[in-house]
């Protein structure tokens, strides 16, 4: 969705990375522009600090990886090695990250509505979107990862969802919920 960020003037948004060197990145590719705020911090359900496992930047030098690999950032280190194998446990690395509760995010940056919540955190997608305040926000889009979520978190996004006005469309690995007007 970078292009479609990017190209509409008027919007405004928050980025959340916990890896550092990710987030540097996600800083380059939006710019210093003053419409958006870069958080460099993992949304957890409590505040303070968490173990939190990447694979390493120098991995991609040595071995022969798919594009996304540095996308696999979780509280979760078994997550990295069921996506690439046991090949990766020398390139993860363990690091203790900033955690912070979504509203506490959106009260340090004085958040009073969201047209679009975009959330892909390997696995931990619906308690993320379960802290979101529905009813105070009511975003007309929510785009969520589903496909590493267990079932029962699985279901219980989407009852979350339709009992708020949403109606949600699978495309892929991926829930596109719109909100009813």
């Amino acid at each position: 969705i970078h292009d479609l960020i990017v190209s509409r003037e008027s919007w405004s948004g928050i980025f959340i990375e916990p890896i550092d060197f990710l987030f540097q990145r996600l800083c380059r590719n939006y710019g210093d522009a003053e419409r958006f705020i870069f958080e460099n911090v993992a949304i957890g359900t409590e505040k303070g600090s968490k173990k939190f496992y990447y694979v390493s930047e120098k991995a991609k030098s040595e071995l022969d990886l798919p594009y996304w690999h540095d996308q696999l950032g979780s509280f979760d280190k078994s997550h990295i090695t069921r996506a690439l194998g046991d090949q990766m446990s020398p390139y993860i690395v363990e690091e203790d990250i900033e955690c912070l509760p979504l509203q506490d995010v959106f009260d340090r940056n004085r958040v009073d509505s969201i047209d679009l919540l975009h959330i892909d955190t390997e696995g931990f997608d619906y308690k993320v979107l379960s802290q979101l305040d529905l009813k105070r926000y009511k975003p007309s889009v929510i785009l969520f990862e589903h496909h590493l979520l267990p079932e029962d978190e699985f279901v219980k996004a989407r009852k979350l969802l339709r009992s708020n006005s949403y109606r949600l469309v699978q495309y892929g690995n991926d829930i596109l919920a719109l909100r009813r007007r």
